[in-house]
């Protein structure tokens, strides 16, 4: 298959209804019971919603001059969030350990290696400029002289191999080409930490060629990116070994460490630090032999290597790139990958991403379902270098901010089930390692890596999060051993007891603070939150191990108590048709527009409602409508906006369309978007359809990828 592409115990009711045509589905449930509902009115308007005043219990409506829809709630919005500008051209690549987010597509320079650091709770981050900046100073640039002349090639053309590898092509001389190829191998295997970028050269000439390639580095910046990037306090160090070939990058900040490490392939290959000037002369590094400066001054430093390429034959050369907690165990890395050689490491990383793939009866579908499969699992998930402990996160690279955060829609909503289709093995130590280092506190917005609260407030989808995910877990992997982990069982508990004491004294609903998308609810009771609160209540009572005969969930029971209060509550009527509100306050006033990020799109897929049933077709039709203004359909790039980002739609807005009647409506939208590599952001510019807010956001792309695969996998 050609893959380049241009830049236990037997518990048998846990898996009660877990599949449709052999393929799992998440949070797939029996139908809801309203059997305590409102009647549903039989009539439609002709022309279906027009905009007209919406009446009581809903907020007016009044005109909207501008674009998209035909009404505006009458609301005062949050402001908007910082606006984002679209990333640059960058080419990326990374595996669980270390990973190149910026990798420049016309040169092969990189401009950002950063590695997870459980101890500094976040990325660290090697960098030229403290900005990712394509016109700006990378960290290692590519350089190549023939026959003892510096050569300066023409623009590489740039493809990814696998979806994942890429791989730079260009001349430098009329007879002499040169193909890059920056790999990073290492899943699943742990021992490998690093990565290689091998250059291999052909010549057509009829004389030998003699070719010096080396990697200049320019380090200025050691950044730390939890939201931001910021300068980590501390100094930079360039140095070897005396044990171990290389040069090695370590920042210090106090007792925290890491290191970055560069080993050529030749044994006679020469490591050399630059002065000030970047037109001065080289010298030579001694071995066990450092050089200091604070963050923020430069190093300049270069790691050459020489190959005779004969006439009409080919050569190669290889650096290989380890990191670590520090300078010793970096340069190990490196040298471990060395001893594997470039060959093999990049035959096993191609056949490792081969079983990663998954067909469709559309190639062009499969190509986009495949690149955002692989880059969740490599950018939503990161193993530390100091603790060798798996964390789920936004994204490891920079230009997603945040980046280096966990929130618990966006790793066990969005970015878990691809991880499922991706490696079961690795799912299950995900989902333990949530389980154990954030279930203390759940629901909160966002999460620091040590599971602290780096934004405090409560958002009722994130607490159901756990358990969905272990049932998804359980009924997809056929691996009920799970639900014996003692932290399982307990969290589980926990869970329970505090969705209990959400609940409203009367009706069987739970409060929330905060939609989905982490925006405040309009109204305390969120009808998509508490849909996922039912499916959560069902599968709790399959997921519970009871430790005596008294031992049972308090929500037991509940899952149909919580049904008909959704339906008898969480509706009103809109131009004569009852809908479902976005939210409620139970006392007659309800808020109508939909939050992409937790759509009512969805119901269906959940399980919730049929497909055709009556008020979820006139919500779908409200939505998706020009009475609604967050529904951008007149715009080149329709889609569902956000309140507070009301002129960006969301792409997982679009992701639960797939899933819907609305499939081929979403595919069509997708197949324009122009998204920086070709992988998820979390909004895009409806009238460009480029990547927006939140570029190479990790868990957007892995519930695009998913979705995908649900709705079109062969």
């Amino acid at each position: 298959m050609d893959a380049s592409t241009p830049c236990a115990s037997n518990r048998s009711s846990v898996r009660d209804g877990s599949s449709e045509g052999g393929r799992q589905h998440t949070f797939r449930r029996a139908g809801a019971s309203r059997s305590s509902g409102p009647p549903t009115p039989a009539g439609r308007p002709t022309g279906g919603f027009d905009g007209r005043r919406a009446g009581a219990p809903y907020f007016a409506a009044v005109p909207d001059p501008s674009g998209g829809g035909g009404t505006v709630m009458k609301r005062t919005e949050t402001p908007a969030a910082g606006r984002q500008e679209a990333a640059g051209p960058w080419v990326l690549t990374g595996n669980h350990y270390l990973a190149f987010p910026c990798v420049h597509p016309e040169t092969g320079a990189i401009h950002r290696a950063n590695v997870l650091h459980r101890g500094l709770m976040g990325l660290v981050e090697w960098a030229a400029d403290p900005e990712p900046d394509p016109s700006g100073e990378a960290l290692l640039a590519p350089e190549f002289a023939v026959d003892g002349r510096r050569v300066v090639p023409e623009p590489f053309t740039c493809e990814n191999l696998d979806r994942w590898i890429p791989v730079f092509r260009g001349a430098l001389t009329p007879e002499l080409r040169v193909t890059g190829t920056l790999c990073t191998p290492g899943y699943p295997d742990l021992s490998i930490r690093g990565g290689c970028y091998l250059f291999e050269f052909e010549n057509r000439g009829r004389a030998e060629a003699t070719v010096e390639v080396s990697l200049r580095g320019l380090w200025r910046w050691t950044l730390r990116t939890i939201v931001d990037p910021q300068p980590l306090p501390g100094e930079n160090r360039v140095g070897l070994s005396r044990l171990f070939p290389g040069l090695a990058l370590e920042a210090a900040a106090g007792d925290a460490s890491a290191a970055f490490a560069v080993v050529a392939g030749s044994a006679d290959a020469r490591y050399e630090a630059g002065p000030e000037g970047p037109d001065g002369g080289w010298a030579d590094l001694s071995r066990g032999g450092s050089r200091a400066a604070p963050n923020g001054a430069p190093h300049r430093f270069r790691v050459a290597q020489t190959v005779r390429v004969p006439a009409g034959g080919r050569a190669a050369a290889a650096f290989y790139f380890g990191v670590g907690p520090e300078r010793e165990g970096a340069l190990a890395a490196a040298a471990h990958l060395l001893r594997l050689g470039a060959d093999r490491l990049r035959r096993e990383t191609r056949l490792d991403l081969a079983r990663l793939a998954r067909r469709t009866a559309d190639p062009s579908v499969g190509a986009l379902a495949n690149r955002n499969l692989v880059f969740n699992l490599f950018y939503g998930v990161g193993r530390a270098i100091d603790d060798d402990r798996l964390y789920p996160i936004a994204s490891r690279s920079p230009l997603c901010r945040p980046a280096a955060v966990f929130n618990e829609r966006e790793a066990l909503l969005w970015s878990y089930p691809a991880l499922l289709l991706a490696d079961t093995g690795l799912a299950r130590e995900v989902l333990l390692r949530a389980y154990e280092q954030y279930s203390h506190r759940p629901g909160e917005r966002l999460h620091y890596l040590d599971g602290g609260i780096l934004a405090p407030g409560f958002a009722l989808d994130h607490l159901c999060a756990y358990i969905l995910a272990l049932d998804l877990y359980v009924r997809t992997a056929q691996d009920e051993s799970i639900l014996d982990e003692p932290i399982v069982q307990d969290v589980l508990r926990e869970l329970d007891a505090n969705v209990f004491g959400r609940l409203h004294p009367e009706v069987y609903l739970c409060s929330t603070e905060l939609l989905p998308s982490g925006e405040p609810a309009a109204h305390r009771y969120v009808t998509y939150s508490n849909v996922l609160l039912w499916a959560a209540s069902a599968a709790l009572e399959t997921l519970w191990i009871a430790r005596d005969e008294q031992d049972r969930p308090r929500l037991a029971g509940a899952a149909e108590e919580i049904a008909a209060a959704i339906w008898r509550k969480c509706t009103a009527e809109v131009n004569g048709l009852r809908v479902l509100a976005c939210s409620t306050d139970l006392e007659g006033e309800a808020a109508v527009y939909d939050d992409p990020a937790g759509s009512l799109l969805l119901l269906p897929h959940t399980g919730f409602c049929d497909v055709d049933d009556p008020i979820w077709s006139n919500t779908i039709e409200w939505l998706l409508s020009p009475a609604n203004p967050l529904w951008l359909g007149r715009e080149p790039y329709p889609g569902l906006a956000g309140r507070e980002r009301p002129r960006h739609p969301l792409l997982a807005g679009l992701a639960a369309m797939l899933l819907g009647p609305q499939r081929d409506q979403a595919l069509e939208v997708l197949r324009r978007l122009e998204l920086e590599g070709d992988v998820a952001s979390e909004t895009y510019d409806a009238k460009t359809g480029r990547s927006h807010d939140r570029p190479y956001h990790a868990p957007t792309a892995g519930f695009l990828a998913w979705a995908l695969f649900e709705a079109f996998e062969s």
